[in-house]
């Protein structure tokens, strides 16, 4: 290994150029896969920034610079989730569905990207989730995979001319060496980085880390990277955006800060706190830009969704929790989650939300293309970075004006409300004759009404008559159930394409001039699903003959064509799907609700006996702190009324100075050494945390230091409380001892 003369640390030299002069449209699409093949090459002047946006989710930030800020941005996000993607796909979005740690951040196709966004899951932080990121061991974790990823970037600074450990040094030992300072380079994988997350009790957790192993590499491989912009749950800890800000400045990032943002105060309809952090490699971040030059005005969620004054909206049903469970709609929502998919008005259990107004009171304009099932969907929306928020964040970060931009679009959505009566309104088509264009050329399907079907399925059956290249007919389309435990609603449909001997319904279809025997085409969820059946064609017997595969071909496009046409109006859908659910099964939605009901109790009694497990466990940590031993008094001749438990306490221990390694959380101590700024301080009070040795940066070298937390007891342990010392250093331990830390600890 040997070391290049550094500029700045970052310029760790630059990998070999690709030859792509000869190469084919297909060789170059390989290369680049799965980036876009156009990222392989230098960006001509005047072409938008690229950018790569991690679990970049259904568009909150891609909305947010394009339809709020309208500011041009090469964006391509990574997203693991499909109907994520898809939404943000049909809404005009760049997306690759993978795992964010299955790709590599030294691909050649990111060597001119200038702009990283993260938003790596918040669940494990959230106080809506199971909170796993604040158990401290989860923390600790966590910021060692920090440091770790500065070292499989950067490596450790080694000074010009040999070490004390030449004997040792890799360094100093490689005769290539040319004797000048700077970075080692990758000591570790990314493999190796990732390793101790395997440690946390949540996974997820680790997933935070991405945001300094994916701008590290960037930084250090190509050093083109130029903006950072993270966004977490604002109950993420300081000591972790600490931690970042510490990596991020030991590569020589300019400036990196954070602050927590709620969106109504930037004029959203719901309130929706998020943490935000943002960096700069060679600029100072104006976090003043943040602030509107004017106040923005309140939205209230009557106001946003055009609804009367008075109403009330439930969230929980008849469950009560400490903060109620409701909200007044004449004052901005609540934070909106995934559960908004049950919220209704109180005084009319059948009025929910529609997606357009979930989306609306986040800050989507209405008619955003969500994808999935309503319970995808409203997963989406509740995980989603608010557009107006996005748009103030990017704007401050890349200096470009806002405000201005911001208003206008909030008098787009919340003056003009759309009618939210029915679900999917939008959707609904007027005009009951669609085109098709086909491989075969146009096919006209047109809705009709049939008498060719049994009057009690009319109300949930669609007939249509199909037109085109050597295919005519009428064909009918019910919706139906998939047999699932908890479908409230039909979500596939059948479809009839010629009559049975001994069926009901009148139906045709000739193609070719053959008229097909009887057809009946089952759990269908979208027109590709034709490709799964094959077609006879009718005779004069009681014999079936196949259909030769240039018609088996042609009668797949004609009922695809005929399902393409059914699947455009969503609305039609809905209310057919309704009807055939209260006709089929009346009592199938009672009964689905008590299933619900009862997986609710069986999860709420659950997480009680979790909640008990974990304060026994709790008790027992604390008193193995407290006790070497706890045990029953000695035995005597005669039953005691009582039996007492012994607990031993820990002895006082001397005072004085001593080595670091001695000291234990919870002893009363004095130590002088350096804060995070590199000045020298002295701090007096408790140790609220075991010393830790950890990784920092000392004027210019990547060192190993003690770091102890001393302050008032039932402080938390933050960078304004630290302080580092050398390995070989001491401190002074004053007379007593806080109790109840030491049980914490």
């Amino acid at each position: 290994m040997s070391l290049i003369r550094l500029d700045t640390a970052g310029a760790l030299g630059t990998p070999e150029e690709l030859d792509l002069s000869d190469k084919t449209p297909e060789e170059l699409e390989e290369i680049a896969a799965p980036w876009p093949v156009h990222w392989l090459f230098p960006p001509e002047p005047g072409e938008p920034d690229r950018v790569v946006n991690l679990f970049a989710g259904p568009g909150g930030w891609d909305a947010g610079v394009r339809d709020v800020l309208h500011h041009d941005l090469d964006t391509v996000g990574v997203e693991l989730h499909k109907d994520a993607s898809a939404t943000a796909r049909a809404a005009g979005f760049a997306r690759i569905i993978a795992d964010v740690r299955s790709l590599d951040p030294k691909h050649p196709a990111l060597r001119w990207v200038r702009g990283l966004i993260v938003s790596a899951p918040c669940q494990c932080w959230t106080p809506a989730g199971k909170r796993a990121g604040l158990d401290p061991a989860n923390q600790w974790l966590l910021l060692d995979v920090f440091s770790m990823a500065f070292e499989a970037t950067f490596g450790h600074w080694h000074d010009s001319g040999p070490c004390w450990e030449q004997d040792e040094c890799l360094i100093c030992g490689d005769p290539q060496w040319d004797g000048f300072g700077g970075f080692t380079g990758p000591l570790l994988t990314l493999d190796e980085v990732r390793a101790p997350v395997a440690g946390m009790t949540d996974e997820r957790i680790g997933l935070l880390a991405e945001v300094l192993i994916w701008s590290l590499t960037l930084t250090a491989q190509w050093d083109n990277l130029r903006w950072l912009a993270m966004e977490q749950s604002s109950a993420l800890p300081e000591l972790v955006l600490d931690g970042i800000r510490e990596e991020l400045w030991s590569a020589d990032w300019c400036s990196a800060e954070y602050r927590v943002l709620d969106a109504v105060d930037y004029g959203l309809a719901s309130r929706r706190k998020r943490v935000f952090l943002m960096a700069a490699r060679h600029a100072y971040v104006d976090m003043e830009a943040l602030t509107p030059k004017a106040s923005l005005p309140i939205t209230t969620g009557a106001q946003a969704l055009g609804w009367p004054a008075g109403i009330r909206v439930n969230t929980r049903g008849n469950r009560k929790t400490a903060g109620g469970n409701a909200w007044s709609a004449d004052k901005p929502a609540t934070g909106i989650t995934s559960k908004i998919r049950g919220w209704y008005w109180e005084h009319d259990k059948d009025r929910r939300f529609s997606l357009d107004e979930a989306a609306l009171l986040v800050g989507f304009a209405p008619g955003y293309p969500w994808t999935g099932s309503r319970s995808s969907c409203t997963q989406q929306i509740g995980d989603v970075v608010a557009p107006p928020v996005s748009c103030v964040v990017v704007g401050a970060l890349l200096g470009q004006p806002w405000e201005d931009q911001l208003r206008a679009y909030l008098t787009k959505i919340y003056n003009h409300p759309a009618d939210h009566t029915s679900p999917k309104e939008n959707d609904m088509k007027p005009d009951t004759t669609t085109e098709i264009e086909t491989e075969y050329g146009k096919v006209v399907v047109r809705r009709v009404v049939s008498d060719g079907v049994p009057e009690q399925e009319r109300a949930w059956t669609t007939s249509y008559e199909i037109t085109g290249p050597r295919m005519t007919g009428l064909v009918h389309v019910q919706p139906e159930f998939t047999g699932e435990m908890a479908e409230l609603l039909p979500s596939v449909v059948a479809l009839f394409a010629s009559s049975g001997r001994f069926s009901s319904r009148t139906a045709h279809l000739s193609i070719n001039g053959i008229d097909l025997d009887e057809t009946h085409l089952y759990k269908i969820r979208r027109p590709e699903d034709v490709e799964r059946f094959d077609f006879r064609r009718k005779t004069d017997d009681w014999r079936r003959k196949e259909l030769s595969d240039a018609g088996t071909q042609r009668t797949r496009a004609a009922l695809r064509a005929v399902l393409e046409a059914h699947y455009s109006d969503k609305l039609h859908m809905h209310d057919q799907a309704t009807a055939y659910a209260e006709a089929r099964n009346p009592g199938r939605t009672a009964r689905t609700l008590r299933a619900i009901e009862e997986k609710i109790k069986e999860a709420e009694a659950l997480e009680a006996r979790i909640e008990e497990l974990r304060k026994w466990f709790g008790t027992l940590g604390d008193l193995q702190q407290l006790a070497a031993a706890q045990r029953p008094a000695a035995p005597v001749a005669e039953a005691a009324d009582e039996v007492v438990a012994v607990v031993e306490l820990r002895p006082e221990l001397n005072s004085g100075e001593v080595p670091i390694a001695e000291l234990r959380a919870g002893d009363r101590v004095r130590a002088t050494g350096n804060n995070t700024l590199g000045r020298t301080v002295t701090r007096t009070g408790v140790l609220l945390a075991d010393p830790k040795l950890v990784t920092v940066q000392d004027w210019g070298k990547r060192v190993k230091k003690w770091r102890l937390y001393i302050d008032e007891p039932s402080v938390e342990p933050t960078r304004s409380n630290s302080v580092t010392l050398w390995p070989d250093g001491k401190a002074e331990r004053l007379a007593g001892r806080d109790l109840a830390l030491t049980t914490a600890a």
